[in-house]
C-alpha cells in the first residue's frame, strides 16, 4: 500500500510556501490549498472500499481530526483471512473488533434495540398523605397508616419504557414490587377502569408494553400525576374518603386526587 506522509511534517515542510491563507473570500471562494493522495485500491465487486486521504493545511493551532464510519457485512460462513497489502477488507478485520447489536421482535413484526429497561423503586401517598396499601390480591386502597403499620404501604417498581414523551410526559409503567402484577387499564361496562393485572415475570418489564400498562408522569411542582395513556384526561385517582380504593378518574382538579407525593427509595 501506499505510504501516508505524516501530518506533523507536511505541515512543517510547507510553512514557508504561505499555504496557511483564509480558503475564503467575501467575494468568492479560492483555490483550496490541500493535497490529496489517493491509494489506488483494487476493485473487490459490490462490496469495494474506496481510500482516500488528504491532508488539508490549515492554522498551526489547529488540531488533527479523524471520523472513520465503517459498515461491514458479515458472510455467512466466514473464514481465517490473513492480513496482506492488497487486500484492504482484511485490515478493517484485523483493527474493528465487531459488537453484535441485539434486535428484539414484537407482535406487530418490527425489530428494535432490546435496550435494558430502567426502573426505580418508590412508594406514592396522595397529596392527603394517605398510603397506598394491598387490601386484596387485586385491589389497592388508599388510607392513614399508623407508624407500626408502615410496612404493609406498597413499593412500586416505576419503569421508563416507550411512550409519546415530551419534556414534561414521561412514559412508565407501574408494578407492585416482589409480586407479578401491573396497573393497568381497561375498558369495563363503557368506562376506563384501572385494575392490578398479573403479568409473566419472564417478558415483563420490557421497553415496548402494551398500551394499557403505560402511564404519562407529570410533575407538577412537588407532586407527581399518572395519566393513562390509553385513555386520554384519566388519571391514577384516590378519594377523600378514608379507605377507598384507587381507582381511574377523569375529575382532575376536582373532588377526587390525582395529585401524588413520590419517595424514590434507595438501590
Amino acid at each position: 500500500m501506499a505510504t501516508v506522509p505524516e501530518p506533523a511534517k507536511e505541515v512543517m515542510a510547507n510553512n514557508g510556501d504561505n499555504n496557511n491563507d483564509l480558503l475564503f473570500e467575501a467575494d468568492g471562494p479560492k483555490e483550496m490549498k490541500c493535497r490529496t493522495q489517493n491509494l489506488d485500491l483494487s476493485p473487490l465487486g459490490d462490496g469495494s472500499i474506496q481510500l482516500q486521504i488528504s491532508h488539508q493545511l490549515c492554522n498551526e493551532s489547529s488540531r488533527p481530526m479523524v471520523s472513520v464510519i465503517v459498515a461491514k457485512e458479515k458472510p455467512m460462513n466466514p473464514s481465517s483471512q490473513v492480513v496482506c497489502d492488497d487486500d484492504p477488507k482484511s485490515i478493517f478485520s484485523s483493527v474493528f473488533e465487531e459488537e453484535p447489536i441485539v434486535l428484539e421482535k414484537h407482535a406487530n413484526g418490527f425489530l428494535c434495540d432490546a435496550t435494558p429497561v430502567q426502573s426505580v423503586d418508590c412508594k406514592l401517598q396522595d397529596k392527603d398523605e394517605k398510603a397506598l396499601v394491598l387490601a386484596g390480591p387485586h385491589e389497592l386502597k388508599a388510607l392513614h397508616l399508623l407508624k407500626g403499620d408502615l410496612k404493609r404501604e406498597v413499593v412500586f417498581c416505576m419503569s421508563f419504557v416507550q411512550g409519546d414523551d415530551s419534556d414534561d410526559k414521561i412514559p412508565v409503567t407501574l408494578g407492585i414490587k416482589g409480586k407479578n402484577l401491573y396497573l393497568s387499564c381497561v375498558m369495563k361496562d363503557d368506562t376506563p377502569t384501572l385494575q392490578l393485572e398479573d403479568v409473566d415475570p419472564k417478558s415483563y418489564p420490557k421497553r415496548d408494553m402494551e398500551k394499557r400498562f403505560v402511564f404519562y408522569k407529570t410533575e407538577i411542582k412537588n407532586r407527581v400525576e399518572f395519566e393513562s395513556a390509553l385513555y386520554p384526561n384519566w388519571y391514577i385517582s384516590t378519594s377523600q374518603a378514608e379507605q377507598k380504593p384507587v381507582f381511574l378518574g377523569n375529575s382532575k382538579g376536582r373532588q377526587d386526587i390525582t395529585d401524588f407525593t413520590m419517595e424514590v427509595l434507595s438501590p
